[in-house]
C-alpha cells in the first residue's frame, strides 16, 4: 500500500526546519481557532492570514481544511494523553479506566468545539486528513487503553472496544443536547462496573 504523503503535502520530517516551523504555526492557529468557534465556521483564508502565511503556502503542506484540522488534531491528542494518563488513583484496573474515560469525556466538555472537528474529520474522504486521523485515534486509544496493559491481548481488544462504543455514543449525545455531561460520566461508570461485575452463580436469575 502507499503512503498517501508520497504523492501529497510533505510530511513535516521531510522539511527544512524553517519550512517545519512555519507548517507548526499554521497547525496553532488551526488549533486555537478549533478551541474557540465551531469546525463549519473556521476559514482557511483566516488561519492563513492569522500564521501569516500565503493562502498558496498554507495548500503546499496541506491539502484541504479536512487535512488541516486532523493536524489538529493530533495535536490536541497528544495533549489529551498527557491530561488523562496519571497515576491509578484507585489500585485497580476498573478505577484506572474510569479516571482515563473520565477525563477524556471532561477534556471534550472544556472544549466542545473540539468534537465538531472530530465528527467531521472521523467522516472525510480527504486521504491526508484520514492518515492523520489514524495517527489521532492511535494516540487517543493508547492513552485511553494504557489501564488494560495487564490483561490478555483478547480482553483488553473486547473491553476497549467495548468502552470506545460507549464513549463514542455518549458524547454524540451530549452533543445534540439529549444528555448531560453528569449523564455522560454515569453511562462510562456503569459500563465499566457491568465489564468488571463478578458472575453471579450459577443458576441465579434463570427463569423457571
Amino acid at each position: 500500500m502507499t503512503d498517501v504523503r508520497e504523492a501529497g503535502p510533505p510530511h513535516p520530517e521531510a522539511l527544512p526546519a524553517a519550512q517545519r516551523d512555519r507548517r507548526a504555526r499554521i497547525v496553532d492557529k488551526m488549533f486555537a481557532a478549533l478551541l474557540e468557534r465551531n469546525y463549519d465556521t473556521v476559514q482557511v483564508r483566516d488561519i492563513a492570514e492569522a500564521a501569516d502565511v500565503a493562502l498558496g503556502t498554507l495548500y503546499r503542506y496541506f491539502a484541504s481544511k479536512e487535512h488541516l484540522a486532523a493536524a489538529a488534531l493530533v495535536r490536541w491528542g497528544e495533549a489529551l494523553q498527557t491530561r488523562v494518563t496519571g497515576p491509578n488513583v484507585g489500585g485497580d484496573i476498573a478505577s484506572s479506566l474510569a479516571q482515563v474515560y473520565n477525563g477524556a469525556l471532561d477534556a471534550f466538555g472544556r472544549h466542545p468545539q473540539i468534537y465538531g472537528a472530530f465528527v467531521a474529520i472521523e467522516m472525510t474522504s480527504d486521504p491526508y486528513a484520514r492518515a492523520l486521523w489514524e495517527e489521532f485515534s492511535t494516540v487517543t486509544m493508547d492513552s485511553l487503553d494504557a489501564p488494560l496493559a495487564e490483561l490478555d491481548r483478547a480482553r483488553a481488544t473486547a473491553i476497549s472496544q467495548t468502552l470506545g462504543l460507549v464513549l463514542h455514543g455518549a458524547l454524540r449525545s451530549w452533543s445534540n443536547g439529549s444528555l448531560t455531561m453528569a449523564e455522560a460520566h454515569r453511562r462510562i461508570g456503569q459500563a465499566i462496573d457491568l465489564i468488571f461485575a463478578e458472575s453471579p452463580p450459577v443458576g441465579i436469575g434463570e427463569v423457571r
